[in-house]
């Protein structure tokens, strides 16, 4: 390089190899643990058990966030913005129902990637709505969080900090529109706090703070967001956080966990995370105050961390019943469930939580120890002679691990393995066209001899009778693809997805990219 001598040289590809690292910290953070199938979108409005309340708490109704995401995946946008305006709909004429809101537009705006061009088609399909411009506003402050990432600003490079800023002004525009079209819709403070704290703009948190009180005296979630936005890691104090619960209690008492926050947030604070009794005595504390999701969360994981597992997993429990559309509380419990070597359940929980959020760090670390559990699981359970036990299970490790080699030759001798007595022979076309693990298993046989030809009638038969197979799809799918067929395999693999079977998701861009190199 002109004008470099040996020493700039060293500085220059330094400083560069620095920056890819940068880049690549990004990157790799905006990438979703996996892509999931989007499952069947919502035919009604999108809360479950939507009546009724426990002893005078909120009521007992939350919000789907799987099946409200769905409808973004769907591109059923007429569908979701109805549902959105629904969900505000209900918090009007109940503030008790805030978290239908405030859940549901974590679910739509969580930040993964496929998100951009969906949120952005849904704007153009509903753009007199405050919906789609709430859902995208807040997609941008998660993208812009993704880029941070989460540790101190002394420990953030330049670019990581520009990233975030160009998300955030990206965020704005629709945030304030979705505020001017709808001025109850006190969601968007949220968003709208959480970038105030990022920039470091006290001022723009102390505005939307009012604007939501003022729009709903009584709504409760936005109190714990701002509360949290008075810590000491983003410039306030713990005599601030008490103040201000103290302030709100005074007329209120039935938000009394509302004082418990400050001790939440010592138990929280880095230098005494290897303290379990003093992290156990602060959050006793911060319970005694109120029972409170964030507060029983952050007891199990202390408690999973002490080895208490059966303790931790009545913690966690008790999070999940209080905040049920929380993808957090799932990613816990998959955690204490994993430790406990519950596999089929800690990866039932950890794929409904990726359903929900795809791009929690969390859930990256996780998904490649469930996945080898449930491999190990399904091993020994073939060892015991539990095929159909197996068999669940290495379906559950190929949704969390799409394409994972190891799922897919554990698969293929779990079907191998004899059927019950009852059960025709491998050797024996399937008396059954109804029963999808001896269409199976008489599928792995003749493909074993290649005679593909006799395996096409018989998914044919099944999906007739259950045309809402995912997994049978699937199947199906490497018959057509063995026969040459790729447009039918990639039909059958679109269906697969549809029917909520995420390696039929995967295989189907992997097909398409195949074809698109091909032409």
């Amino acid at each position: 390089m002109l004008g470099l001598g040996g020493a700039g040289l060293a500085v220059h590809r330094f400083q560069a190899q620095k920056s890819a690292e940068v880049e690549a910290r990004i990157a790799a953070r905006q990438q979703p643990v996996l892509m999931p199938a989007p499952g069947a979108p919502a035919r009604e409005l999108p809360v479950v058990d939507p009546t009724g309340t426990d002893k005078g708490k909120a009521p007992r109704g939350h919000v789907d966030g799987v099946a409200l995401r769905s409808l973004l995946i769907h591109r059923k946008f007429d569908d979701l913005t109805l549902a959105v305006e629904q969900l505000q709909w209900g918090m009007e004429a109940d503030p008790r129902n805030e978290q239908w809101m405030t859940d549901g537009m974590a679910t739509l705006g969580n930040g993964e990637p496929d998100s951009t061009e969906l949120l952005d088609d849904w704007v153009k399909a509903s753009p007199d709505s405050f919906a789609p411009y709430i859902a995208r506003g807040t997609h941008w402050v998660t993208v812009g969080h993704l880029r941070r990432g989460t540790k101190f600003a002394g420990e953030t490079a330049e670019a990581e900090l520009a990233g975030m800023r160009e998300a955030f002004a990206r965020a704005m525009p629709d945030l304030q529109r979705a505020w001017s079209l709808q001025p109850k819709a006190i969601t968007v403070a949220r968003p709208l706090i959480h970038m105030a704290n990022s920039l470091g703009d006290p001022e723009a948190r102390e505005r939307a703070l009012a604007r939501a009180t003022e729009q709903c005296p009584t709504c409760v979630d936005i109190l714990a967001v701002y509360l949290h936005s008075l810590a000491p890691r983003w410039g306030g104090s713990y005599e601030k956080m008490d103040a201000f619960a103290g302030a709100q209690t005074r007329t209120r008492p039935e938000l009394g966990f509302l004082r418990g926050f400050s001790d939440y947030d010592r138990a929280r604070d880095l230098p005494v995370q290897s303290k379990d009794a003093q992290i156990q005595e602060l959050l006793t504390r911060a319970l005694s105050a109120g029972d409170y999701w964030e507060f029983r969360l952050a007891r199990a994981a202390q408690l999973r961390r002490a080895g208490a597992l059966d303790a931790a997993l009545a913690e966690v429990n008790q999070a999940v019943a209080l905040r049920p559309a929380r993808a957090s509380v799932y990613f816990e419990r998959a955690r204490i469930l994993r430790a406990s070597e519950k596999w089929g359940p800690a990866g039932e929980d950890l794929l409904h939580a990726l359903r929900m959020d795809a791009m929690d760090s969390g859930g990256r670390d996780l998904q490649p120890q469930v996945v080898q559990g449930l491999i190990y699981a399904a091993s020994q359970a073939l060892k015991a002679g539990q095929r159909e036990e197996a068999l669940q299970l290495l379906e559950l490790a190929g949704q969390l691990a799409p394409g994972d080699s190891q799922v897919t030759r554990w698969r293929a001798q779990a079907v191998a393995a004899p059927l019950p007595a009852a059960a025709p022979s491998e050797a024996e076309p399937t008396e059954s066209p109804d029963d999808f693990r001896g269409v199976q298993q008489r599928d792995y046989a003749l493909a074993r001899e290649r005679r593909f030809a006799e395996i096409l009638p018989l998914w044919d038969a099944f999906l007739a009778r259950n045309p809402e197979h995912g997994l049978a799809y699937f199947e199906r799918s490497g018959t057509h693809y063995h026969l040459r067929n790729l447009e039918a395999a990639l039909a059958d693999l679109k269906k697969a997805c549809e029917f909520g079977v995420n390696e039929g998701c995967s295989r189907a861009r992997q097909l398409e990219r195949v074809r698109a190199k091909a032409r």
